[in-house]
């Protein structure tokens, strides 16, 4: 999947009517660039989804003063430093970000979005920001729309730059739907430290921008989970570009929307497994479905406290035949059970059946399965018709080395 994403920035079409600048300023490391700024020619029609951490940035907290404007005119975003729990200073830092950026441009100063992510309690070194505005925002300073220079400055315990990448084709015209994000540890639903932003050319306004980005979201980034926390600074925002030129020779319909949405779904469902299988020291991609529970909100209560238990992601990663951890996390879930008609398999091999433990289980044979990189559970609780679909990872030793070295 690394491979694969890198093969994806060279296939992205540009999108006209925005513009991609990256520097380095020094926040964490004096080679890697670390701030990013992408400005759009014509107010971009935007909507956002925010973190519900109680312990939210200040930048999360400007993102919900200016949310109902709907339009962007830049999206600034630092690495290496979260300005989360930074108090009075750190929300006034958010907004010299805000009116450097809007003196530049000439611009409302509710149409910048600022977007942070790195260390939290620690507070910004906004004179080096600030010294970098004036001259990231020259017109001759990269000018351009490099998507691989965008990933990997948003970067921060990454270990690959994500990207996604879809093209479709509506009213015998071609549009674009981009996705960059970061994300690799502190991850849960409800978004976690996770940053992720969808471009598209398709005329669209920010009240459709957002129902479309609601549903995208339940499907894909609230439905992933690596350590079960959730980050005071993430979000999903997705941009309307405007061009001057661009025209929509006929309205959409319901099919034409319909057909974008699906489309836009991959894109985030891809974004969010990128996330998953890049978990501080993954090695497998675990993916959990959960037919049979009496209704869908109870099938996705099962479905993630099989992928939060770390009994269960541990057991994976020693590619430990122990089903009965799975039984375990079942049954500490909040949703209704019968333990007496569980059915599990792992891949394609029946584990429990109706209760009992499969007359065809093969310890040895579920043990090479589990050698994969790549991992499906399937529990049916026969009780209805909820169903749900989660992705996670396994949790190895390299996790704990990465989050206690962390800062040092």
């Amino acid at each position: 999947m690394k491979k694969k994403t890198i093969q994806i920035f060279s296939n992205i079409k540009l999108i006209n009517g925005l513009n991609i600048k990256t520097i380095n300023t020094g926040i964490k490391s004096k080679t890697r660039e670390d701030v990013t700024l992408v400005v759009f020619d014509e107010l971009a029609n935007v909507a956002t989804s925010l973190t519900k951490s109680k312990t939210c940035a200040p930048n999360i907290n400007w993102l919900k003063k200016i949310k109902n404007y709907g339009k962007a005119k830049a999206l600034f975003i630092n690495s290496g430093n979260a300005n989360a729990y930074t108090g009075k200073k750190g929300y006034e830092n958010v907004l010299k970000i805000v009116a450097s950026i809007s003196k530049i441009y000439k611009c409302k100063e509710k149409s910048i979005l600022v977007s942070s992510t790195g260390v939290i309690g620690e507070q910004l070194p906004i004179e080096k920001i600030l010294r970098a505005l004036p001259i990231i925002t020259q017109k001759k300073y990269k000018n351009n729309q490099c998507w691989l220079s965008y990933a990997k400055a948003i970067m921060t315990t990454d270990t690959f730059p994500k990207a996604s990448y879809k093209q479709i084709s509506l009213k015998n015209k071609k549009y674009n739907i981009i996705g960059v994000c970061k994300g690799s540890g502190m991850i849960a639903p409800n978004m976690a430290t996770m940053l992720a932003f969808i471009f598209t050319d398709l005329p669209l306004s920010s009240i459709q921008l957002k129902k479309m980005l609601n549903s995208a979201i339940e499907k894909s980034f609230n439905r992933i989970t690596v350590d079960g926390d959730t980050s005071t600074n993430d979000m999903v925002s997705f941009f309307s570009v405007k061009k001057k030129e661009r025209v929509l020779l006929e309205p959409l319909n319901k099919n034409d929307l319909s057909k974008f949405q699906n489309e836009l779904n991959e894109v985030a469902k891809e974004l969010a497994k990128k996330i998953v299988i890049d978990g501080e020291g993954a090695k497998k991609l675990i993916e959990i479905e959960v037919n049979g529970a009496k209704n869908n909100s109870q099938a996705k209560n099962v479905a993630f406290s099989i992928a939060n238990s770390l009994l269960v992601k541990t057991a994976i990663a020693g590619e430990d035949a122990n089903w009965g951890r799975i039984i375990m996390a079942i049954g500490k879930s909040s949703a209704s059970i019968n333990q007496n008609s569980i059915t599990i398999l792992i891949g394609k091999h029946l584990i429990i059946n109706k209760g009992e433990v499969s007359k065809s289980y093969s310890e040895k044979e579920l043990t090479k399965y589990l050698k994969s990189n790549e991992i499906l559970i399937t529990v049916d609780l026969f009780l209805g018709k909820g169903t749900s679909k989660v992705w996670t990872c396994d949790l190895t030793k390299k996790y704990i080395e990465i989050n206690a070295d962390y800062r040092s």
